[in-house]
């Protein structure tokens, strides 16, 4: 290993990556450098893209409030969904307003803006602290390049834009803290932003900017930010507050309790497990950031101006802690707020080693590029694999096909073929066993191929299986005749 870095050092191979870096930022213009490489990375996915995961839980709560008027309580299809606010699903549905239906577009557009807006966020905090074009390019690579990140580029899911929300309220609070004073307008401001994130996700993510914040500023005795704290939370509150008691009905509690892990209704993994995968998630920011922290610890001297480093850290990584420790474990995409800050670090890294040690932040930009050529051939290949990227789509449009021919409601079991019904049109029903073996006929219904076996028994003669759906034939397609 020592052999290696002596080698590295020796060698004229780092200074050229460096160099060759350095030539790019200074030949264009690094907006549209980002922008360009948003288009090219998250475009084809917008498109080519089908559902996964569990984002058809976000599209049907924007579909429902679209066609059945639900928009305060969220529904999917006919089942009430108030774990909590979504406001993602809400965007998604004004958005599909016009277009008369929700579509994958409008669905994945919120996810890709916000994309493109960290990394801009990124870029303008890095050169707002004196770093070099180079380097807040880097640091917008870097946030690109996170595996976490690549996963998330079109993925419909509240996490992305709460992180990039949670640090534009990080970035406007350090913004007037730099000058000395933060002004009552900011504060508001930053009140509306906090107010937007927790309306994506409940209030507890509020905590990377409240407990990070808060730390430094009890850290720093900046006791005359306090007052302002104090009305940003009350901003903050207000619409969370209103919306909660709004849709309150006797029990809902207990369903908040567990979305929150209050009471925790699934053991994930446990801190140690958590923190490697989350390091494994973050990388290359993580690495880069620990470059920057422990270099800067080892001069001993400020490199930007003085109290950032604290701040962000204290942003970074006070409410992961806690995160880490929370009862009942976590998941890697609970720190996506982290991966920007470290992004930051990772930036600043680039001036701190870039000229005087390149053997250490070479082997990093090489890492990340490596990271965003295999986003690039992700993305450019999707269009070709529509079996591995599509399915939920292409099963979709058999079903249709099946459902217009021969007209009638659709009945689905719990979350069978998530991904699959939020792009067939008609009337869908969620609905227990019980409810599908009186439902009147004609029917379609949807659920796991041993429930179907069961209720076949119990609807001998008029019901019979039409398909099978699912990747892997999970689920029975059934139809009821009269």
């Amino acid at each position: 290993m020592t052999s290696l870095a002596a080698g590295l050092r020796a060698s004229p191979i780092p200074g050229r990556i460096i160099a060759a870096w350095n030539a790019l930022a200074a030949r264009v213009n690094p907006v549209a450098l980002i922008a360009a490489a948003c288009v090219v990375l998250v475009g084809p996915l917008i498109v080519f893209r089908g559902y996964n995961a569990d984002e058809g839980l976000a599209v049907s709560i924007a579909r429902t409030a679209l066609e059945d008027g639900q928009w305060l309580v969220p529904y999917v299809f006919n089942m009430r969904w108030i774990e909590r606010p979504t406001l993602l699903s809400w965007v998604i549905a004004a958005i599909s307003a016009p277009f008369g239906e929700v579509n994958q577009i409008t669905a994945r557009l919120p996810i890709a803006l916000s994309v493109l807006a960290g990394c801009l966020l990124i870029y303008w905090l890095l050169r707002q602290v004196s770093a070099s074009v180079a380097a807040a390019l880097f640091g917008a690579a870097l946030f690109l390049a996170c595996p976490l990140v690549i996963r998330s580029y079109v993925t419909i899911t509240a996490d992305l834009p709460l992180a990039v929300l949670l640090f534009l309220a990080f970035c406007l609070w350090w913004s007037g803290n730099a000058k000395g004073s933060i002004s009552v307008l900011r504060w508001l401001a930053i009140g509306v932003v906090l107010a937007f994130a927790g309306l994506l996700k409940g209030p507890q993510p509020i905590a990377y900017f409240a407990l990070g914040v808060g730390l430094y500023v009890l850290v720093t005795r900046s006791w005359r930010q306090l007052p302002g704290l104090i009305l940003a939370g009350l901003i903050c509150a207000a619409p969370l507050a209103a919306w909660y008691a709004a849709v309150y009905t006797p029990g809902d509690e207990g369903s908040w309790a567990a979305f929150m892990r209050v009471r925790p209704a699934v053991l994930l993994p446990g801190p140690l497990r958590a923190a490697f995968d989350t390091l494994v998630e973050t990388l290359p920011a993580a690495l880069a950031a620990a470059v920057f922290l422990i270099g800067s610890a080892v001069r001993g001297r400020e490199f930007v101006r003085p109290g950032f480093i604290p701040a962000l850290a204290c942003y970074a990584f006070t409410a992961a802690v806690v995160i880490l420790f929370w009862p009942g474990g976590s998941l890697p995409r609970y720190y996506l707020p982290m991966v920007l800050p470290l992004s930051v670090f990772g930036g600043l890294g680039y001036d701190l080693f870039g000229a005087r040690r390149p053997e250490i932040v070479a082997p990093i930009l090489v890492f990340t590029v490596a990271l965003l050529t295999y986003a690039l051939i992700y993305a450019l290949v999707s269009p070709l694999l529509p079996q591995q990227y599509r399915q939920a789509r292409i099963e979709a449009g058999e079903l249709t096909a099946l459902v217009q021919a021969a007209p009638a409601p659709i009945y689905r079991y719990g979350d069978t073929a998530l991904n699959t019904l939020p792009y067939v049109p008609g009337r869908i029903v969620i609905a227990t066993e019980d409810e599908m073996a009186a439902a009147p006929a004609p029917a379609w219904m949807i659920l796991p191929a041993d429930q179907a076996e069961a209720l076949l028994a119990r609807r001998p003669g008029k019901l019979r299986v039409v398909r099978p759906l699912g990747d892997v034939g999970q689920w029975r397609l059934l139809r009821l005749d009269p």
